[in-house]
């Protein structure tokens, strides 16, 4: 387990995530995109190894709570400044608009899933209810890419709350600050890495607050199913985080459970299954669609069978942190891998549009928490 929680693993799955961006984008421009790939690594590396000596010192102590503010307020008006100067429909990326125009059928009394995205009239949105729930007041707004900012923030709050230090906090904004991967999710206003804060912040919680399944396991119910009713990829960090709790418990406590998720993820899609009084606009197109159309059902039934493994190998946050950035990478690794081999795109990896390396920043969360882990002053268990 040393190994799996070593904090150089995962500082590897972060720089090889940023890597990727700029191989993929820099490559656009020059083509010694290979010496800012090296130049990069070698800033991370030294300037993480700098900030660990600076912060062992108490004159810098005092300091660490203005530049973690400060941080996030030049972060947040970078990302304000992005949003404002960037045209949305500019942009080949549609997770935007799949929320926004999902909205814009919903309010105009259309069948919302039947919305195609700006890029094309066969993209569809593909998030299911609960996420469109919360991104409601953004999208009120004018702009649905400010929820880039409230996650941000969120997260920062949690993270504080949950590891009760400025040391992790400033070190874990300072690697989203400087990373090419987060930057692109914020140009092209792409809410995927929100949706992974979100289901990150709600682990967060409920570790700190000791809500286990069998100690509130209608709390952790009602929870599961708002987070599954989102994306189906929300569901598979819970399954790690749960699953033998839910083993553990009593019949009484699993079927409550079960019967609450469900009940929850039934109601958010109630409204759209019997859409105009039936179910035929919900069977002819629904986010299952969507968000299964491009899986292979070999590497998930490989990923179920790690993620039981992994369920019964952590026995405190930390191990849980790292079985987790594991998990997600390697999921979204084998499934690229597996399209890459289907599509026979060896050559053409980054002009492929099924083919998107922004699912590795589903990882984040969790490598970047692992990482700066180790001035938490949270407790070991």
């Amino acid at each position: 387990m040393n190994i799996i929680t070593s904090r150089s693993l995962h500082l590897g799955l972060y720089l090889f995530v940023n890597s990727l961006f700029i191989a993929k984008y820099f490559s656009r421009v020059t083509s010694y995109s290979w010496l800012v790939i090296l130049a990069y690594c070698s800033v991370i590396i030294s300037g993480i190894y700098i900030y660990d000596l600076v912060v062992r010192r108490n004159s810098y102590q005092r300091l660490l709570k203005p530049a973690t503010y400060i941080l996030l307020a030049i972060m947040t008006t970078g990302i304000g400044t992005l949003l404002i100067k960037i045209d949305p429909y500019s942009v080949n990326v549609d997770r935007w608009s799949a929320v926004s125009f999902f909205l814009d059928h919903l309010f105009k009394g259309q069948y919302p899933y039947a919305a195609h995205t700006h890029l094309c009239e066969t993209n569809f949105p593909s998030p299911f209810p609960v996420w469109y729930l919360i991104n409601l007041p953004f999208y009120l707004m004018k702009d649905v890419g400010l929820n880039l900012i409230f996650f941000l923030l969120g997260t920062a709050v949690l993270l504080y709350y949950f590891f009760e230090s400025y040391k992790s906090l400033l070190l874990f904004v300072l690697l989203l600050a400087i990373s090419p991967a987060y930057w692109w999710e914020v140009s092209v206003r792409s809410d995927s890495l929100s949706n992974a804060l979100l289901v990150f912040g709600f682990i967060l919680w409920t570790t700190k607050r000791h809500h286990t399944l069998q100690s509130n396991t209608l709390l952790n119910a009602i929870g599961t199913g708002l987070i599954a009713a989102t994306r189906l990829s929300a569901v598979l960090p819970l399954a790690i985080y749960y699953f033998r709790d839910f083993w553990e418990a009593s019949w009484k406590k699993k079927t409550l459970f079960i019967a609450v998720s469900f009940a929850v993820v039934a109601v958010a899609f109630l409204p759209f299954f019997f859409w105009g009084g039936n179910a035929t606009a919900f069977l002819s197109r629904n986010p299952f669609m969507s968000q299964t159309s491009v899986g292979n059902r070999y590497i998930l039934l490989f990923m179920i069978a790690m993620g039981i493994l992994f369920s019964y190998y952590w026995k405190n946050y930390k191990e849980l942190l790292a079985l987790l950035s594991l998990f997600v990478f390697l999921f979204i690794l084998l499934s690229e891998i597996a399209l890459i081999i289907s599509r026979n795109a060896y050559g053409t990896i980054f002009e492929d549009r099924v083919i998107d390396i922004s699912y590795f920043t589903l990882c984040f969360p969790y490598c970047l928490a692992l990482i700066v882990s180790k001035y938490a002053v949270v407790g070991k268990n």
